[in-house]
């Protein structure tokens, strides 16, 4: 049965903030933290981003004053620090970024223009050098890339005089060629794209206003799902997979969000976790091992951009009532789960302790360990 959190209540009246954030989907039991991080030093939104080993790579972006940045920064994890690289040959915003096989690949884009794009830059950190690629079959902007099983798959985007692409390009980068899949059912751009498990989730956009579409793509089948539509709408949120769950924090239109929700792939439903503390679009949002990285992005709907930089902390498996500790009073909300008497949405979901989609006795173990210290 497909669920939205019934504990995440639409806040009526409530006066927006004076960035802009309006009041949107509150948690009455958010669970996870952000915490900030060292900040860039550009500020800067419509940016992308992909990891690379022990480094994440914050490529381009706009620029207050609606000027497209060549400037590629590089995140060490490990020591929380920031240092430029080579920048890119051109000045992009709102492109496709993606890595595959230790490279980064940089995809269409503007060029502070609202001109779309159809080159391809392929930058190699080991050599700290940018080399061109093959084009897109044609020119997109506002699109979003995503790696799985060694391919590039670009979602939509906007190019003149389509202003919302349904289109799927894929691109196989051994055999340096480009190819055309299934059509998605929604066209839209500046969404968000994300590959988890065996599926590609395109999540959110816009078309003239924006979508709270939810579509999954299965690449062996080159074929689409369409799946339980987020329950807020919104376009250029910060988008990552972490375990068996997809993190859809921020966006904007037809205001600046900072709700933070959260679908869990197994059921097909939706609950929230903590919003942004610095509510952003325009973000990139990138899964390290232990949060979900959230560089740039702008600060008020339309352009503000910012270099601040923070990471999402996902509650811990095991925290079903959400309040971020794995204790006793997790008993009992687990307990109601597998009884079938408590049916809140986030605790069922939370109670898949083995991930194989089923709330029942095969779960008592997992759960006993990690309550223990011993999962």
């Amino acid at each position: 049965m497909k669920r939205i959190n019934d504990r995440c209540l639409f806040v009526v009246g409530c006066v927006a903030m004076s960035l802009g954030a309006a009041c949107d989907t509150v948690c009455a039991n958010p669970g996870g933290q952000w915490v900030g991080l060292a900040p860039m030093s550009v500020a800067r939104q419509e940016v992308g981003a992909a990891r690379i080993g022990d480094q994440v790579f914050v490529v381009g972006g706009l620029l207050a004053g609606f000027s497209a940045t060549n400037v590629v920064e590089a995140y060490d994890i490990a020591g929380n620090t920031w240092a430029t690289v080579a920048p890119m040959p051109a000045a992009l915003d709102h492109m496709g970024v993606a890595a595959v096989g230790g490279l980064l690949y940089v995809i269409g884009g503007y060029s502070g223009d609202f001109v779309a794009r159809s080159a391809m830059w392929v930058y190699d950190p080991s050599q700290a050098m940018w080399s061109p690629g093959p084009p897109l079959p044609a020119p997109r902007g506002a699109c979003w890339a995503a790696a799985h099983g060694g391919r590039i798959y670009v979602f939509g985007g906007a190019s003149a005089p389509n202003p919302a692409s349904k289109t799927t390009f894929i691109y196989d980068p051994p055999a340096g060629e480009w190819s055309q899949g299934a059509d998605m059912p929604t066209g839209r751009e500046h969404l968000n794209a994300v590959s988890a498990g065996d599926h590609i989730y395109v999540i959110g956009g816009r078309s003239g206003i924006a979508t709270n579409a939810n579509e999954r793509y299965d690449p062996a089948n080159d074929s689409w799902q369409t799946m339980t539509p987020m329950p807020t709408a919104r376009s250029a949120a910060a988008v990552a997979a972490f375990g068996e769950r997809i993190y859809v924090a921020g966006g904007e239109v037809p205001q600046l969000f900072a709700v933070n929700e959260v679908y869990h792939i197994p059921s097909d439903s939706w609950s929230c976790a903590a919003p942004m503390t610095i509510p952003r679009h325009g973000i990139a949002a990138v899964t390290l091992d232990d949060r979900i990285l959230t560089p740039a992005g702008g600060v008020v709907q339309g352009l503000a951009p910012t270099n601040a930089v923070d990471s999402f902390i996902p509650p811990l498996p095991g925290d079903i009532n959400g309040d971020g500790v794995l204790n006793i009073a997790d008993v009992l909300p687990f307990v109601g789960v597998l009884l079938q008497t408590n049916m809140i949405p986030a605790q069922v979901a939370a109670s898949d302790l083995n991930a194989d989609g089923e709330r029942d006795g095969r779960d008592v173990q997992p759960f006993l360990d990690v309550l223990t210290g011993g999962g």
